[in-house]
């Protein structure tokens, strides 16, 4: 018990204004000696509850902790692992680009990089959207066991554009698609003059934990556009999978 204890007060230090810290850093808060620490810490990051982000780098929390603490966790933990590569794909693309997560209900936008064009979708992080509707739902459902999948589909889908599909056999075998392709495509299905493309990222286990999108007024984002960055959007998501410790391809970029 002594040595759970000693684990969690670790894990503790983490919890306030301090994200990151070095071993020494660990050792005086703590009162716990350097070599104890060490030890700790090393079989603390093998079972994935912290990071390292560099060799002899400072330590972090890891993605571990996602399984445990729901959206709101995803989105300490996440963020500040993606947001690098998300700036990066929408400085290649001159898109918005967004990462959100499952909330049970509906995908939960937790991050939004916005483009420096004068006519753009502003998106307010914490918004919640529909799974079926957006490219960003569409590519974690895709990737859903066949019976959580069912269950979902034994709601109503509920039509926001003409373009929405509300057809249980046609959305399923869309999804199909998807997995397929490893990348999911909103032509204005959530909102009008809105269009996207999306992927799914997953954690060590292979587990889908969130997706990622491209995003932009039709005027720019046509399909012919969105086809040219999917690409770039599964580059996007395969890196930052890598950083959660997936260790899988993707579709069209298997390695």
């Amino acid at each position: 018990m002594k040595v759970i204890t000693r684990a969690l007060s670790l894990l503790d230090l983490f919890l306030g204004d301090t994200n990151e810290m070095s071993l020494d850093e660990i050792s005086e808060a703590s009162g716990i000696n350097k070599y104890t620490v060490r030890r700790m810490v090393s079989t603390l990051i093998k079972c994935g509850y912290l990071r390292q982000i560099r060799k002899r780098g400072k330590y972090s929390l890891g993605v571990k902790l996602i399984d445990f603490g729901g959206a709101l966790r995803i989105n300490s933990i996440m963020v500040p692992i993606a947001s690098p590569y998300l700036t990066e794909l929408s400085e290649k693309v001159q898109e918005s680009v967004q990462m959100a997560v499952w909330d049970g209900i509906r995908v939960f936008l937790c991050r939004a990089i916005l483009t420096p064009h004068p006519l753009r979708v502003v998106p307010l992080e914490g918004t919640r959207l529909a799974l079926h509707a957006t490219s960003l739902g569409k590519a974690l459902i895709a990737e859903w066991p066949e019976e959580d999948l069912s269950g979902y589909l034994s709601n109503k889908l509920e039509r926001y554009t003409p373009n929405t599909i509300t057809d249980f056999s046609q959305l399923k075998k869309h999804l199909s698609k998807i997995k397929k392709e490893g990348v999911a495509y909103d032509y204005e299905e959530c909102y009008a003059g809105v269009s996207g493309v999306g992927a799914a990222l997953k954690n060590g286990e292979g587990n889908v934990v969130g997706a990622i999108s491209l995003f932009g007024p039709i005027t720019r984002m046509d399909k012919k556009k969105m086809k040219l960055d999917a690409p770039s959007v599964i580059d996007c998501a395969l890196n930052i999978s890598r950083e959660l410790g997936y260790q899988g391809g993707y579709p069209g970029n298997p390695d």
